[in-house]
C-alpha cells in the first residue's frame, strides 16, 4: 500500500524515475512474446484458488514466506482478485514506469475504503477527487510549510516527554501506545488545529481504539472468503458503529471551523474548506473533508508510529548505532533546546531513519497495476486486472542492490555518498509515482524531532532484555508488545521545563543595515517566474521580488508561474526563473514551459530565438532524490542557453534538505550586482533621508473642493449577504461628465484606509487628525502635496499609503534595531529566515501591528512613512453596458433623475455599475483583537447614495469585448462576481436585440452563459435579470451549483461538467466562429474551462492533436 502523503521538494525517494544513464532492456512485444513464460504460482485448491496460503492475521508474512519459496515473482488467485508479487530490483523498478503502470487500490487499501472512501489514497485513479485533493493539498506540505509545523510538534511532544518523566525510569511505556498517542496529537494540531489531548489520559482516546479495530476488521475481510465475511454481520456492524463514531468526530471538528473561522490558521483544514482546485475550479464537499481528515489520520498516525517503533527497536538492538545517535544529538544540540536548524544536522539520525525503513517499514506492499497488458521481465505477460505488489521486504534486501550485509541494520550505507549511488527505484517506503506519499516531509521531520528531544533528554532502554520482533498487522504494520523505559540523563534537569515548544531560533548577531529606497520612476524592471507544486520556489521568487527595490529594480509584473513566460520571455529586461523538479519532471505550473524550450531546442534552426535574453536560474531540489536531483532546473539553464539566451551569472542551487535560505541569500550577492549592471542602474544602494515637520493648524481643515475624477453613488445594495462566501454588493456610480467606457472595461477606484487603520497610526505616534506636515528629502511623489507645501495627517494617512501591507524581513530587523529589551529579542527572532516567513509575511503583520506589539521601538513617523509604499487604486470590471443606458444631465446629486431626453454628451454622465466582494474577516496577525478590511471593498461598501469617490476608466488591454459583428456566436463562462463584464455584455446585447425588433429578427448569434454559483437561492447573482434575458432569446443560461441545486433542476456540479455536458451544441458554436469568453479565477475556473475545452476540440477533431485545440483556443478564448 501506500499512504497519501507526496511533495515537491521533499525528501522523496530519490530513485521514483528511471536514470537516463541506466540503460533498460528492450521489452518484447506481445507478438513476439505471445502468451510468456507462465508466472510461478503455487497450486490451487478447489473453489479457495490461493486462499488457504494466506493468514489472515497477518498476510504479508505469508506473502514473505512465499516469495522465499516462489523467488521473486509469483501469482496468487485470491478468487475475488489476481495478484502477481514482485520481489527483486529489477521487476520492481521495471514496474515503476508510469508510462506504462498506475496505483492500483485493492486488498487492504480496497477494504478500507469502507471508511475513507475516496481519500488522498484509497481513491481510484479515475476518480476526480484525488486529483483535486492531490493538486490543492500539496502546498500544505511543502518544506516550507512543514518547517512552521515545528512549533506546533514540540508542543506534543513535550507533553509525551513530560509524561513518560512524570511516571518514572520504571515504567513500561508502551511504544504502540503512546507513538499512537503522539502521531495522532500531532496530525490533529497541525492539520487541524484541533487537539485530542491524547496524552492527558491513561487509555488511548476512542478514536484510536475505535480505528484500531476497524483496521483489523478490514484487514481480516481482506484475506477472509466472502460467504465468511458475509455471515460476519456482528463484526461488520461493530466495524459500521465505530466508522460512523469517527465520522462524527471529523464532522464535528469541521462543524467548529466553520461556526467559528479561523482565516489566520494555515493549516490543512482551512485549505480543504476554502481552496479551490487550481485545475477544475472545484474545492472540497464536506463529505470529501470528511474522508480527507479520516486519510491523514489513518495513514499519517500509522506510518509515524510504525516508523519510530522500528526504529527504537532497531537502534536498541544494535547499541553501537543507539551510542552514535546519541553522540549527535549532543554534539549539534549540547544542553540547550532544539532549533529548525538543527534538523538537517541530524545526519546519522537520518540514515538510521532510513535504515529503519529499508529493513522493516510501516508500509510492506505497494500495489500497481499495467495500463494495457504488457510484457515485464522480457517474458511475463501481465494484465491490467492484475494486481502487481511490489514485496518492499524483497526489493530492500536484494543483495543486487543491497550488498551481501542486506540482512545487516546499518545506517553506514546512507552515509558518505552511500544514498547517492543507489539505483532507481531501489528504497520505496513511502511508494512510487504519483500516487506516492505527499507527507514523507512532516513524517520525516516528526521522526527526526523525536529522537533528537527524546535522546537529549533520556536515556532509553528495552523494558524486555530479550525481546524479539513481533508483528502487528492492520492497513499497515508495526512492532507488538513492543515496551521500552526512559530515565532522564544526568545534567538534562532543566531541559524538562517547557515553556509552549522550542524557544524561537536566535537572530543573527551581525549588524543590520536599511536596505536602498528608489523612487518607483527610477526602478529598473526585470521579470520573475518561477515553478513549483509545494509553495517553495514561490516564496524564493517572492524573496527575490521584495528585496528588488533595495538595489534600484522592480518586478512590474509579479511573480509569475513559468508557464506564463511560454513565447512570452521578455528581451529588453532581464529574467530570472526559480525552478524545481517534480520526480525529474516540471512542476505542474512549468510543465508547458518546458516543452516549450525542448520543443524550439530540437530544431537546430532555433538557435538565435532567444537572443536579446538575459537570464539568471535558480534551483531547488533534494539531493535525496539522487537521480533527478536538480534535473529541471540545469535543463532550464540549458535549453535557455542553447536557443541563445545569455546567462547573467552562474546557477545557483539549494538542497531543501539541509538550510533551505542560506543557498538563497548567498546567490542574491550575485544576482543583484548583475541585474543592476544589465539594466544600467548606477545609483548607489542608499538610504533616503526623508525628513517630516508637523505644524498645528490655524484652523480646522477644509472639505476637498469638486474634483475632476469624482464619481456620484446613486444606488448601493446587497446582493448576497455573507455566509457561504463574502458579502457581495452592487453600486452604481454616476461618472464625471464626457467620461466614456465600453462593455468589457474596468473601473478604478482609488480606496480610502479603513478609519480604525488611521487612528492606530495616530494614536502610535501621537498625532491629531488635523496635524499638517511637510515632506521634504524624498522624491516619492506619493508623500507629497501637489503645491509642495503642508499636507494634513488625516489625508496623508489615509489617501496615500498603504497601511496594511506586510513588513519586509529588512523592515522587521531595522524596527528591532531600533527597540529594546524583550521587544529587540523578539523582533530580531522575527527578522530570521526562519521566522519571518511564517511569524510575520503568512499572517501579514504590517509595520503598524509590529509598532503595536513592541512598544519600546523608537521609529520616527518620517521613517514609518519612508517604508510604506503608495496606495494603489483597484479595479473592478464594469457590470453595465453603456447601450443599455441614456446619459444622464449633469445636475449634481440633487436632480440626477431630470429629464434624460437631449442630454449633451460632453456635459452629461455614463453610469458604471460595478459587482464586488466585500472583504472584512478576522486578521491573520491578531485575529482575536484585530478585523481585516478589504482597503477597497470596504470602503464602497460604506458608501451611501449622494457620496463621491474617485475613480476613472482603464480600458482593457485585451480584446475582452463582444464581437464587432453580433451575429457571431458567443461562449461566456463566469462564476461569483465574475458575472460583472458578462452582465454588460447581456445588457448590451438586450439592448441591440430591442433595438433591431427582438429576437429571432435582431440577428444576434446564439450565446451561452456558464454561470458558477454556490446555492441557487444565496448567491445566484441576477438571477431575475438573467431569467429575462433568457426569455427575450438574449442568452441561454447554464448555472452550476457548487453546494446547492434547486429541487429537480440538477445536480450539484461545476462550470466544466455542464460544458462537457453540452459539447455537441458547443461543437457547432465553435465551428461557427463562437468567442469564447472567461471571467473568474485564472487559476480554478479559467484552467478548469480551457481544458474542458480543448478536450471537446479534440474530440471534434483528432487529427489536430493537443497542439492544434491549444492553438484554436488561443484563438478563440479571452480571459479576465
Amino acid at each position: 500500500m501506500s499512504c497519501p502523503f507526496h511533495v515537491e521538494g521533499a525528501t522523496t525517494p530519490p530513485h521514483s524515475v528511471h536514470s537516463e544513464s541506466t540503460p533498460k532492456p528492450a521489452t518484447p512485444t506481445l507478438e513476439e512474446i505471445g502468451e510468456g513464460e507462465p508466472i510461478p504460482q503455487p497450486p490451487e485448491k478447489w473453489l479457495l484458488g490461493n486462499l488457504g496460503e494466506i493468514n489472515p492475521e497477518f498476510s504479508m508474512g505469508s506473502l514473505w514466506r512465499l516469495a522465499d519459496v516462489y523467488g521473486p515473482i509469483y501469482t496468487l488467485n485470491l478468487v475475488k482478485r489476481k495478484i502477481v508479487v514482485l520481489s527483486s530490483h529489477a521487476l520492481i523498478n521495471e514496474v515503476c514506469d508510469e508510462k506504462r503502470f498506475e496505483k492500483k487500490v485493492a486488498g487492504a487499501q480496497e477494504a478500507i475504503r469502507v471508511f475513507v472512501k475516496n481519500g488522498l489514497f484509497t481513491s481510484y485513479n479515475e476518480e476526480e477527487e484525488w486529483g483535486i485533493a492531490h493538486r490543492t493539498l500539496l502546498p500544505a506540505f511543502g518544506p516550507l510549510h512543514v518547517r512552521t509545523m515545528f512549533p506546533k510538534m514540540t508542543d506534543i511532544l513535550s507533553q509525551m516527554i513530560l509524561r513518560w518523566d512524570r511516571f518514572g525510569p520504571d515504567y513500561r511505556i508502551s511504544t504502540h501506545d503512546d507513538f499512537t498517542r503522539l502521531a495522532f496529537d500531532v496530525i490533529g494540531l497541525c492539520a487541524f488545529n484541533y487537539r485530542f489531548n491524547a496524552f492527558y489520559s491513561e487509555e488511548l482516546i476512542p478514536f484510536a481504539k475505535q480505528l484500531g479495530d476497524v483496521l483489523i476488521e478490514t484487514g481480516k475481510r481482506t484475506s477472509r472468503p466472502e460467504i465468511q465475511n458475509t455471515l460476519a454481520f456482528l463484526s461488520k456492524r461493530n466495524m459500521m458503529d465505530n466508522i460512523h463514531a469517527m465520522w462524527k468526530v471529523c464532522d464535528d471538528i469541521v462543524a467548529e471551523r466553520k461556526a467559528n473561522p479561523r482565516p489566520d490558521i494555515d493549516d490543512t483544514l482551512n485549505v480543504m474548506l476554502n481552496a479551490k482546485d487550481p485545475v477544475t475550479g472545484k474545492g472540497f464537499t464536506d463529505e470529501n473533508i470528511r474522508y480527507q481528515m479520516a486519510t491523514f489520520l489513518v495513514a499519517g498516525h500509522d506510518t509515524s508510529a510504525g516508523t519510530m517503533m522500528f526504529l527504537f527497536y532497531n537502534l536498541l538492538k544494535h547499541p553501537e548505532a543507539m551510542q552514535k545517535c546519541y553522540a549527535e544529538v549532543d554534539a549539534v544540540l549540547g544542553d540547550r533546546e532544539l532549533q529548525m536548524e538543527d534538523i538537517p544536522k541530524l545526519k546519522y539520525i537520518d540514515a538510521a531513519m532510513k535504515e529503519a525503513l529499508r529493513f522493516c517499514g510501516p508500509i510492506p506492499a505497494i500495489s500497481r497495476q499495467a495500463k494495457e497488458t504488457t510484457i515485464i521481465g522480457g517474458k511475463y505477460k501481465v494484465t491490467p486486472d492484475e494486481s502487481l505488489v511490489f514485496n518492499l521486504k524483497g526489493l530492500h534486501n536484494d543483495p543486487a542492490v543491497w550488498g551481501p550485509d542486506a540482512a545487516e541494520f546499518k545506517p553506514e550505507r546512507f552515509l558518505d555518498g552511500g544514498w547517492e549511488k543507489l539505483p532507481p527505484n531501489s528504497w520505496k517506503p513511502f511508494g512510487t509515482g504519483v500516487r506516492s506519499c505527499i507527507g514523507r516531509y512532516l513524517a520525516e521531520q516528526e521522526v527526526l524531532i523525536t529522537m533528537a528531544m527524546v535522546l537529549q533528554r533520556f536515556v532509553i532502554e528495552m523494558a524486555d532484555p530479550d525481546y524479539e520482533l513481533k508483528i502487528k498487522s492492520t492497513l499497515t504494520i508495526k512492532p507488538d508488545e513492543f515496551y521500552i523505559k526512559a530515565r532522564r540523563r544526568p545534567g538534562k534537569d532543566h531541559l524538562f521545563n517547557f515553556s509552549a515548544g522550542a524557544a524561537p531560533a536566535p537572530a543573527s548577531a551581525g549588524k543590520t543595515t536599511k536596505g536602498a529606497e528608489f523612487t518607483h520612476s527610477n526602478l529598473k524592471p526585470f521579470s520573475v517566474f518561477y515553478g513549483g507544486n509545494s509553495g517553495t520556489c514561490k516564496s524564493f521568487a517572492e524573496d527575490v521580488e521584495t528585496n528588488a527595490a533595495n538595489h534600484g529594480l522592480s518586478v512590474p509584473n509579479k511573480v509569475q508561474s513559468l508557464d506564463d513566460a511560454v513565447e512570452n520571455l521578455p528581451k529588453d529586461h532581464p529574467l530570472v526563473v526559480v525552478t524545481s523538479s517534480y520526480e525529474g519532471l516540471p512542476p505542474d505550473n512549468a510543465r508547458n514551459f518546458v516543452a516549450w524550450l525542448e520543443t524550439r531546442a530540437a530544431d537546430p534552426s532555433n538557435g538565435s530565438l532567444l537572443k536579446g535574453v538575459s537570464y539568471a536560474v535558480f534551483g531547488a531540489g533534494n539531493k535525496d532524490w539522487a537521480s533527478t536531483y536538480h534535473r529541471i532546473p540545469k535543463l532550464v539553464d540549458e535549453l535557455l542557453e542553447k536557443l541563445g539566451a545569455t546567462r547573467l551569472v552562474p546557477t545557483g542551487f539549494v538542497d531543501v534538505s539541509q538550510d533551505i535560505v542560506g543557498p538563497l541569500e548567498e546567490w542574491k550577492l550575485s544576482l543583484f550586482p548583475a541585474l543592476r549592471e544589465a539594466v544600467g542602474v548606477t545609483a548607489a544602494v542608499k538610504t533616503e533621508e526623508l525628513k517630516v515637520e508637523i505644524t498645528q493648524p490655524t484652523a480646522p481643515s477644509k472639505l476637498a473642493g469638486e474634483q475632476l475624477s469624482q464619481g456620484l453613488v446613486l444606488v448601493n445594495k446587497v446582493l448576497a449577504k455573507k455566509g457561504l462566501g463574502p458579502e457581495k454588493r452592487q453600486i452604481d456610480i454616476l461618472l464625471p461628465p464626457g467620461v466614456q467606457y465600453r462593455s468589457g472595461d474596468y473601473l478604478a477606484i482609488q480606496p480610502f484606509n479603513p478609519r480604525d487603520s488611521i487612528r492606530r497610526v495616530l494614536n502610535r505616534f501621537g498625532l491629531h487628525p488635523d496635524d499638517l506636515i511637510t515632506v521634504t528629502g524624498t522624491t516619492k511623489e506619493h508623500l507629497k502635496s501637489e503645491s509642495g507645501g503642508p499636507i494634513s495627517v488625516f489625508e496623508l494617512i489615509g489617501t496615500r499609503v498603504e497601511l496594511a501591507n506586510p513588513a519586509s524581513q529588512r523592515q522587521v530587523a531595522h524596527l528591532a534595531s531600533l527597540s529594546s529589551g524583550l521587544d529587540a529579542e523578539n523582533l530580531q527572532a522575527l527578522a530570521s529566515d526562519e521566522e519571518y516567513p511564517t511569524s510575520v509575511l503568512a499572517k501579514r503583520f504590517s509595520v503598524l501591528d509590529l509598532l503595536e506589539d513592541y512598544p519600546s521601538c523608537k521609529l520616527s513617523f518620517a521613517s514609518y512613512l519612508d517604508m510604506l509604499s503608495p496606495l494603489s487604486p483597484r479595479q473592478y470590471s464594469i457590470s453595465s453596458s453603456p447601450l443599455a443606458q441614456k446619459p444622464l444631465p449633469n445636475q449634481g446629486f440633487l436632480s440626477f433623475a431630470a429629464s434624460e431626453e437631449g442630454a449633451d454628451p460632453a456635459t452629461s454622465s455614463l453610469t458604471a455599475t460595478l459587482t464586488y466582494d466585500v472583504y472584512h474577516s478576522p486578521s491573520l496577525s491578531h485575529p482575536s483583537s484585530k478585523t481585516f478590511n478589504g482597503v477597497s471593498s470596504s470602503h464602497l461598501a460604506s458608501l451611501q447614495p449622494g457620496s463621491r469617490l474617485r475613480c476613472f476608466v482603464r480600458k482593457t488591454n485585451a480584446p475582452f469585448r463582444l464581437p464587432s459583428d453580433p451575429s457571431t456566436p458567443v461562449i461566456m463562462v463566469a462564476a461569483g462576481t465574475g458575472i460583472a463584464p458578462m452582465r454588460a455584455f447581456l445588457q448590451e446585447r438586450s439592448a441591440i436585440s430591442s433595438a433591431r425588433g427582438g429576437f429571432p429578427k435582431s440577428g444576434l448569434g446564439p450565446a451561452v452563459l456558464y454561470y458558477g454559483c454556490r446555492d441557487y437561492e444565496e448567491d445566484y447573482l441576477y438571477k431575475e435579470e438573467l431569467s429575462q434575458w433568457e426569455q427575450e432569446g438574449v442568452v441561454k443560461v447554464r448555472a452550476a451549483f457548487s453546494r446547492r441545486a434547486p429541487d429537480g433542476e440538477g445536480k450539484v456540479g461545476h462550470v466544466d461538467e455542464l460544458i462537457w455536458e453540452d459539447r455537441e451544441r458547443l461543437k457547432q458554436l465553435i465551428k461557427e466562429g463562437a468567442k469564447i469568453l472567461v471571467c473568474g479565477s485564472a487559476g480554478r475556473l479559467g484552467r478548469s474551462t480551457a481544458e474542458v475545452c480543448l478536450r471537446i476540440y479534440e474530440e471534434e477533431f483528432p487529427e489536430r492533436g493537443r497542439e492544434g485545440a491549444e492553438e484554436w483556443l488561443g484563438r478563440m478564448r479571452e480571459e479576465r
